[in-house]
């Protein structure tokens, strides 16, 4: 009997739609992502995630809100368990990545900072992981109440500005473009320095971010994968081959800054709640759950696009 990690995807129905079936190509990369997860828990996550039909899904909306929570003495994590905003603290001031959605910026982002001792008002900047609403939906308020800049990419600013916008475009909370984001000109606050680096695929713009992290007298080097592909079903196949480039290449710089910390704003292939629940029973000097070592962080990303080239080579 096959268990979940196991193959076999054949005629099953993936959102709405019949799955296309393998071939030997598909299946060679399969294959290949399987040999990579080994027996290895967190990795297998991904592998169930993506490789295994019927399991990838979009992030919920009605998700409930993520318990404030203190990642590392200079990160912490609030918003939406299925769209996380992400808090660095610096010497002069916070920066956060992503804002969470219009609707649930004061309940969820604004108090879970103020609950966590952090105060809004310190917020300098948001960095936007792409163009899309459960992220940036929150960066107007914080413009409004605290002068907090927002930035994203060129490609994504057209995307929340688009030069002939839907019907209810302007219902919609946006911020007011701040400031532009290309990869090789890092943003710096205080004592902090965050490495931007270009993911194309999900949208034009979409980002990773790498940043150092404090835990104790050690630092550690946190990634960011802020445009993650969770269903395919609605990218273009050169749209998958673009995110599959996107990978290789923000695997380059990861290799060569060290990340060893692995961080979704969609948090639900990660293993994320295990980590939390860790986290919250560690005790002094144990290891730090979200610390993966940086093998293992390339590892989880090779998965992905090994999965991603399965879909490729089935399309």
């Amino acid at each position: 009997m096959k268990s979940a990690f196991m193959l076999g995807v054949g005629a099953l129905l993936v959102a709405g739609q019949v799955a296309r079936p393998d071939n030997p190509q598909s299946l060679a990369h399969i294959e290949a992502a399987k040999k990579l997860a080994g027996d290895d828990a967190w990795l297998k996550a991904p592998f169930n995630f993506y490789c295994v039909a019927g399991n990838a899904r979009g992030n919920s909306t009605t998700a409930p809100a993520l318990e404030p929570v203190k990642l590392f003495d200079n990160l912490y994590a609030v918003g939406n368990s299925e769209a996380t905003v992400y808090a660095i603290t610096t010497s002069q001031g916070i920066v956060l990545i992503d804002s969470g959605y219009a609707d649930r910026v004061e309940a969820q982002v604004v108090d879970g900072l103020k609950k966590l001792g952090l105060d809004p008002a310190n917020v300098k900047y948001i960095l936007l992981g792409h163009g899309h609403g459960d992220h940036f939906g929150g960066s107007s308020y914080f413009q409004e109440h605290y002068g907090t800049k927002v930035g994203t990419t060129a490609a994504d600013w057209d995307l929340i500005y688009p030069a002939n916008p839907p019907a209810n475009a302007a219902s919609q909370a946006k911020p007011k473009r701040d400031l532009v984001l290309t990869e090789g000109e890092p943003v710096k606050l205080g004592d902090e320095t965050v490495t931007v680096v270009a993911i194309p695929g999900h949208t034009p713009g979409s980002l990773a971010f790498i940043f150092p992290v404090k835990d104790g007298r050690r630092s550690h080097m946190a990634g960011l994968f802020g445009g993650t592909i969770l269903t395919v079903d609605r990218i273009t196949t050169p749209g998958v081959q673009q995110y599959v480039q996107s990978i290789a290449h923000y695997l380059e710089v990861a290799k060569k800054m060290k990340v060893d910390v692995e961080l979704q704003n969609h948090a639900i292939f990660d293993g994320m709640p295990d980590k939390l629940a860790a986290l919250k029973a560690r005790k002094p000097g144990a290891p730090h759950p979200f610390i993966v070592d940086a093998n293992r962080y390339a590892k989880f990303w090779s998965i992905i696009s090994e999965c991603m080239q399965a879909e490729i080579a089935r399309r």
